[in-house]
C-alpha cells in the first residue's frame, strides 16, 4: 500500500485488514510500527475508531525498551509465584499474542522471530493465519532485509498470513540479489499511484548542495519561522539538534517563539509530552508560534503539520518523510517549500549512523546526476533505492543485507548463512575433524538468537529525573518483588540509552550514580541537572 504522506494510510490499512479478516476468516490483525515513539499514538487511534477503552483486551500494545526490558524479563522468570492476577494476565498476553489486535514494534517483531527462547517463540504460531501490517516499511534496517524477506514470505506462503507493506516511500525489497520476497502477482492495493502523487502534493523540495554550519542553519530556520509562522527543523545527530536549539535561543531574544527540542537523548515520556505540547501549539487558536528542532524520530508516522520544514541532508526517503510533516493536512492550497541543506562536520555519522551517512551521499549524487529534477517523484525515489541496494547488497552472499555477525570465535559470517546452509560452521567442522559434515541441516539457531540485535547492545540504560521517575525508583527499593516487576516496566518510559563515550562523560561530570541493584534488575540514575536543561 503506497500512499503519499498525509493520505491516511494508518486508517486505510486498518480498514483493509478488518474487511480482509472478515472475508477470509483471518484470526487477528498485527500492526508493526518502526518507532517506539508512535506506538501509543497508533494504539490510541485504533481504540478511538473501534470504540475500545484502555482496559479492553481486544487490543494489546506490546513493545520493549532493550535494557530495561531485559531486567523485567529476569524478574518475570524469577517471580511467577509473586505475580498478581493482572500482572500474570499481562505477561501471558505479551508472550502469546492471542489478542484480536496487536500493536507492536519492528524491534519486537524481528527479535521474536530471530529468537531461540521459548518465551519469545510462543508468539510465532499466533502470527499464522493473520493479517500483518508493516507500517513505514522504508524504516526497516538495511542489514535485516534478506532475513525480513524470508520471514514474511514464510508467513505468507506457509502459514497463510496476509502481509501488507505500507509506506509513502516504498523500498524495493524484492530487488535484492537474493530476490526472496515472494510478492503477489499484482501486489499493489492501489493502482495508478502516480495520479495520487499529484492530487496529494502538498510540498516541494528546495535542496541545496552548499554546506552549512549549525549556526548558519539555525539562522535559516529562524528566518523561515518568521516568514511562515512556525517551522520544524530535522537533523541527523543529537549534537546538531542541541547546537541549533541553543542558536535559536540566542536569536529569539524577544521570546517570539515557543522553542521545543526533541531527541533520543530525552526519555520516552519527555518526548511524548513535547509532542503533545507541539500539537497544542499548532492549533489555529493558539497565539504562540512554535519552532521545533528534532532528530529523525519525528519523521515517520507522527501526526503533526508545520507550515515549513527545514531538513539536514539525508537519504531521499528521510527527506520525503520529513516533507510529510509540512502542510500535512492541506492547510495551504499551494505546496509549501521544504528546505534541505547538508551540514558540515558530520564525520561521526560514518561510525554511529552509517545508513544515514550513505543516504546523504546518494541524495547529493542524485542531485548532481539529475539537476532540477523533482526529488519527490516516484522515478527519482526508485533510482535512489536502486543505488542504495547496489551499495549494500554486495554479491548476494554474505553481503550487508544478510545481517553480518562479527566477533565469533569461528570467524565472521552472517545470520542469513547461519540459518541456511551455514557454510562457516560446516567448514569449521571439516577443519577440526578432517571429515565432511554428514547431516542435511546445520542451522545455528542459538548463535543467531544470541547475536541478533536490531538495536546494538552497546549502550548503558540510565533512568532520568523526569516526571515520576524518582518516585518509581523509591518504590523499586521498598516494594515487594511483584510490585518491582511492574515498576521496572513503568521505568522504561523514563530511560535513555547512552553510548560508551556519553556514559563516560556523564560519569566524569558526576551526573550518573548507581540507582538500584535488586533481584528484579539493575541500572543507573542520571542525578544531575544536565538532563533537565537539555
Amino acid at each position: 500500500m503506497s500512499i503519499p504522506t498525509g493520505g491516511g494510510k494508518t486508517l486505510a490499512s486498518l480498514n483493509f485488514a478488518l474487511h480482509h479478516a472478515l472475508k477470509t476468516g483471518k484470526r487477528r490483525i498485527i500492526y508493526v510500527i518502526p518507532y517506539l515513539s508512535i506506538t501509543t499514538q497508533t494504539a490510541k487511534t485504533f481504540r478511538d475508531v473501534l470504540g475500545l477503552n484502555s482496559d479492553s483486551d481486544v487490543l494489546l500494545e506490546h513493545y520493549s525498551t532493550a535494557g530495561m526490558q531485559r531486567s523485567a524479563d529476569v524478574a518475570d522468570n524469577a517471580s511467577s509465584e509473586f505475580e498478581d492476577a493482572g500482572e500474570h494476565q499481562r505477561k501471558l498476553a505479551a508472550e502469546r499474542w492471542d489478542n484480536p489486535i496487536i500493536v507492536t514494534t519492528m524491534v519486537e517483531f524481528l527479535e521474536t522471530v530471530m529468537s531461540a527462547r521459548g518465551t519469545k517463540l510462543r508468539k510465532f504460531h499466533n502470527m499464522a493465519d493473520s493479517v500483518i501490517i508493516f507500517d513505514e516499511i522504508q524504516s526497516l534496517p538495511m542489514n535485516t532485509i534478506n532475513l525480513f524477506n524470508e520471514i514474511v514470505s514464510f508467513l505468507s506462503k506457509i502459514t497463510n498470513s496476509t502481509i501488507l507493506l505500507c509506506s509513502a516511500t516504498q523500498p524495493l525489497l524484492e530487488k535484492t540479489k537474493r530476490e526472496n520476497l515472494l510478492l503477489s502477482e499484482k501486489p499493489d492495493l492501489i493502482a495508478e499511484t502516480e495520479s495520487y502523487e499529484d492530487k496529494l502534493r502538498r510540498t516541494r523540495i528546495v535542496a541545496s548542495a552548499e554546506n552549512k554550519s549549525c549556526d548558519e542553519l539555525g539562522q535559516i530556520i529562524y528566518r523561515q519561522a518568521r516568514k511562515n509562522g512556525n517551522c520544524l527543523a530535522i537533523v541527523n545527530l543529537k549534537k546538531e539538534a542541541r547546537e541549533i536549539f541553543q542558536c535559536l535561543e540566542r536569536l529569539d531574544v524577544n521570546h517570539e517563539f515557543e522553542l521545543i527540542h526533541l531527541s533520543t537523548a530525552m526519555c520516552g515520556r519527555h518526548r511524548t509530552d513535547c509532542l503533545n505540547r507541539i500539537g497544542a501549539l499548532l492549533d489555529p487558536g493558539n497565539p504562540k508560534p512554535v519552532i521545533c528542532v528534532s532528530t529523525q524520530l519525528i519523521e515517520a508516522g507522527v501526526d503533526i503539520s508545520f507550515a515549513c520544514v527545514v531538513r539536514a541532508m539525508a537519504g531521499l526517503d528521510s527527506i520525503m518523510q520529513a516533507a510529510g510533516r509540512c502542510n500535512r493536512n492541506g492547510e495551504s492550497v499551494e505546496p509549501k517549500n521544504v528546505y534541505v541543506y547538508p551540514l558540515k562536520d558530520e564525520d561521526s555519522m560514518e561510525r554511529y549512523l552509517p545508513d544515514i551517512a550513505m543516504g546523504k551521499q546518494l541524495t547529493l549524487q542524485i542531485m548532481e546526476n539529475y539537476p532540477g529534477k523533482d526529488l519527490l517523484s516516484s522515478n527519482i525515489l526508485e533510482q535512489y533505492y536502486d543505488m542504495l541496494l547496489r551499495k549494500k547488497d554486495g554479491n548476494g552472499k554474505g553481503g550487508y543485507t544478510d545481517c553480518p555477525i562479527r566477533g565469533r570465535a569461528e570467524g565472521a559470517t552472517t545470520a542469513y548463512d547461519l540459518l541456511s546452509f551455514n557454510e562457516c560452521d560446516r567448514s569449521q567442522f571439516t577443519n577440526t575433524t578432517g571429515g565432511k559434515y554428514g547431516l542435511c541441516f546445520a542451522q545455528a539457531f542459538q548463535t543467531v538468537s544470541d547475536n541478533f540485535h536490531v538495536i546494538p547492545d552497546v549502550t548503558h540504560n540510565v533512568v532520568v529525573p523526569y516526571g515520576q521517575a524518582t518516585e518509581l525508583l523509591d518504590m523499586l527499593h521498598r516494594g515487594e518483588l511483584s510490585e518491582k516487576i511492574s515498576v521496572l516496566r513503568r521505568l522504561q518510559e523514563y530511560t535513555v540509552s547512552l553510548f560508551d563515550d556519553d556514559y563516560r562523560d556523564s560519569e566524569s561530570l558526576d551526573c550518573v550514580s548507581a540507582a538500584f541493584s535488586t533481584q528484579a534488575g539493575e541500572g543507573c540514575f542520571w542525578r544531575g541537572s544536565l538532563y533537565a536543561n537539555h
